[in-house]
Parts: structure tokens; C-alpha cells; sequence
């Protein structure tokens, strides 16, 4: 009898596997962050089908895992299988696919369509990025085109309460509660009928959520010792006396060291005033629309020469597809009017993508080639990804809105 042939493809998630994922998950997950999945809005789904939702916390994964009674294949960014055992065994129990954003992933496409035609299910983030400021990341282009391909039912999830719990500069979860369901169901009769533009807008309808706009009905209470701790790697910007170097956060406060102005995250994950703040906005999602603002209208022109920003004790990684990084060097990162320099080399900007993975790590998409940056805590990658987008869009005279989330 013939050995059956390997396709080199991923396969098929294994329900068993899930099943006892599951029984493990969810009382983890109910005793940590306060979650529950509506399972009645699940519980008619069956395979095949792609799952879509939106992206709130590093555990979202887990979170939607034990909402369905199946085997569930992952479609993850490539940085997480360069962590050795450990994505060797995620890989074996899991079995996620890889996606690199650098490029068109064939490879990545292929594996999807493999899995749906063998009747597995796809869950995917449209997003690729976990929200950094309360509401959802900018959806990939071509979703719609992307789900239509497969001729399988369209399964829309939204995750709710998951950026006040865990918010992504936090590094110990608030005491909150969390909760998903099934928001939408497009059977695979239907999406054939559908135009790809309005497949775009169901998808978005379903998946842009604003975590602050839900919590002002809701009333949920946010419980934690250290809630701005860390708030300064996500904002920069105070609003008060225009620095970009003086925030600091320490427990629930957060303030500026130039100008005096500090604030306290509430309960309900809102800023409360304590001194100088008459200007400060009563979320960071409407903090940090003032802080890109300021950036659309700033002028770089004069750090040709100098940088505008420098942070020390970075590490330059060189990165390869669900391959180990190599060390590439330890030093400083500069932000010029043209370029970044990061271990002394240069990256320009018309030759450079970028996206913070987590919030210690920024992935440089450069030619051809992929980086990766990490560095101490505090260390803010989003400011010189927020710049580098913006200085490319005005060197290129490009009239894109694209600031990496």
C-alpha cells in the first residue's frame, strides 16, 4: 500500500485538537479577562467557512477560538513561526498559515484555498493589526475580493471590551469584561451574488468597532493598578505645549515633563483632568487624531542633518519567511527628513513600509527585504511610523491616509 503523498500544503485544523483547546481556554479566558462568546449566535456554522473579525488584544485568537465546534485554521503574520520550538509546536497543534504583508503571498493564498477545498475554515484579522487607539486598524484592500474567491459562507465576528481591558501598551490586563458574537452570516449563494464593493462595506460595517463609543452605553467598569502605564509608547504628542518628547506615564497618570500637564485613565478607560490638561481630549482614541494632525501639518524640513527623533539601545534584526532573525546590530534609531537610520543603516522612506508588531518590535518592509527593530520599554516605534508614512506620502506627493494602523 502507498504512503499517502505530502502536498507541502497546511492542513486541515484538527476539531479533536480544538475541542480539547477549547475545554482548556475558556475558563482561562473567563477567570483572566472576564470572557464570554455568545454561543447561540455560533452555533448553526458549519464547515467550510471563513471567519472575519476585528482585532483588539493579543489573545484575540483564543477568543474566537472557543466560540465555534471546530477545527479553525489561523491566517498569521509570518513573525510568529521565527520563534523556534515554540512555533514548531504552534504549528503541529494549531497549524496556522503564514502570512508575510510585504508582498502578494502566493504561497499564503494557495495554503487558504487548500484548507477551504478540503473542507477547513479560515479565520483571519482584515486589519493584520491589533487597535492601537480604541477603534479598529485600517482594513487590508481587497478583502471582499479575497473571501469571494473561496465560495464559502462569510462568518463576521466582533470583539467587544478586549482594547480596554488589555490595551495594547498594557503589559497586565484590567479587570473588565469581554465579550464576542457572531454579528453576521453570508451564506456562499449570496456572496456570489454580491458585488465586491458591497462585501468591502458588510465587512466593515460589522468589524470597525470603537471600543469608546460602545463603553458610553455599556458602563463597563475597567479595574487595574497600572492603567497608563506604558502609555507614552503609543502617544507622543501632548497637546498642550506641542512637545514630542515630554510624555510620561506612571500607574494611572499620565503627564508631561515639559509643560506639567497630567491626566488619570478613570474607571471606564477615559482621561480625567488633574492640572494643565484644559486641552486633552477625554479619549485616546480623540488623543490620538489630535497627535496625527499635528504630524500632517509639521514640517520637516529642517532635519536633513539632525534628527527629530533618536531612541538608544535598539536591536536590528534581519528577517526571513517563518525563518529565525539574524542579529544585524545594537545602537540608535534616527528619524531624519528623508530616511531613518537605525544601527547605522539606512532606510529611506520612499524604499520603506513599516508596521509596530506588538509594541516593542517595528517591521520594516524595505525593497525587497524585511527587518525587524526591537527595543527597551517606553522605546515609541509609532511615532517613526506615523513620520516615515507621512514624509513618504509628501515625497511622493501621494494623497494616501495611511499611517501604518
Amino acid at each position: 500500500m502507498s504512503k499517502k503523498k505530502n502536498t507541502g500544503y497546511v492542513k486541515k485544523a484538527s476539531s479533536f485538537v480544538y475541542w480539547i483547546l477549547r475545554a482548556v481556554f475558556k475558563p482561562v479566558l473567563y477567570l483572566l479577562y472576564g470572557f464570554k462568546f455568545d454561543y447561540e449566535s455560533s452555533k448553526d456554522i458549519r464547515q467550510p467557512c471563513v471567519i472575519l473579525s476585528n482585532h483588539q488584544t493579543v489573545f484575540d485568537q483564543f477568543a474566537i477560538g472557543v466560540g465555534f465546534k471546530f477545527g479553525l485554521n489561523f491566517v498569521a503574520t509570518d513573525t510568529i513561526f521565527r520563534h523556534g520550538l515554540l512555533s514548531w509546536f504552534m504549528k503541529v497543534i494549531a497549524r496556522p498559515i503564514p502570512y508575510s504583508r510585504g508582498n502578494q503571498d502566493l504561497p499564503a493564498l494557495k495554503n487558504m484555498m487548500y484548507v477551504i477545498n478540503n473542507g477547513g475554515s479560515l479565520v483571519l484579522f482584515p486589519s493584520g493589526n491589533r487597535s492601537f487607539f480604541g477603534d479598529e486598524s485600517t482594513i487590508i484592500p481587497g478583502i471582499g475580493k479575497l473571501v469571494k474567491k473561496f465560495k464559502a459562507p462569510l462568518v463576521l465576528v466582533q470583539l467587544r471590551g478586549g482594547f480596554n481591558t488589555l490595551p495594547r501598551w498594557k503589559l497586565k490586563p484590567n479587570k473588565g469584561k469581554m465579550t464576542a458574537s457572531v454579528t453576521r452570516v453570508i451564506q456562499s449563494d449570496e456572496l456570489a451574488s454580491m458585488a465586491i464593493e458591497n462585501i468591502d462595506e458588510a465587512i466593515k460595517k460589522e468589524l470597525n468597532f470603537n471600543e469608546f463609543e460602545f463603553n458610553k452605553t455599556q458602563k463597563i467598569i475597567y479595574r487595574g493598578r497600572r492603567k497608563a502605564e506604558y502609555l507614552d509608547s503609543v502617544l507622543f504628542y501632548c497637546p498642550e505645549c506641542r512637545s514630542m518628547t515630554g510624555l510620561y506615564s506612571k500607574s494611572n497618570e499620565f503627564f508631561c515633563r515639559d509643560c506639567s500637564m497630567k491626566v488619570r485613565i478613570n474607571k471606564y478607560g477615559l482621561f480625567e483632568k488633574i492640572n494643565k490638561a484644559d486641552g486633552i481630549p477625554e479619549t485616546i482614541l480623540e488623543w490620538s487624531l489630535l497627535q496625527l494632525d499635528y504630524i500632517k501639518s509639521f514640517d520637516f524640513s529642517g532635519f536633513t542633518n539632525k534628527p527629530l527623533f533618536c531612541d538608544n539601545n535598539v536591536i536590528l534584526l534581519k528577517a526571513e519567511r517563518v525563518k529565525k532573525e539574524t542579529l544585524l546590530g545594537k545602537g540608535d534609531i534616527k528619524l531624519f527628513a528623508d530616511k531613518m537610520n537605525i544601527c547605522g543603516q539606512d532606510f529611506l522612506f520612499t524604499e520603506t513600509t513599516m508596521l509596530v508588531q506588538g509594541i516593542q518590535k517595528l517591521i520594516i518592509y524595505n525593497k525587497n527585504s524585511v527587518y525587524a527593530v526591537t527595543a527597551p520599554l517606553r522605546t515609541n516605534f509609532v511615532k517613526y511610523m506615523i513620520c516615515g508614512y507621512r514624509i513618504r506620502n509628501i515625497i511622493l506627493k501621494s494623497e494616501g491616509d495611511y499611517y501604518g494602523y
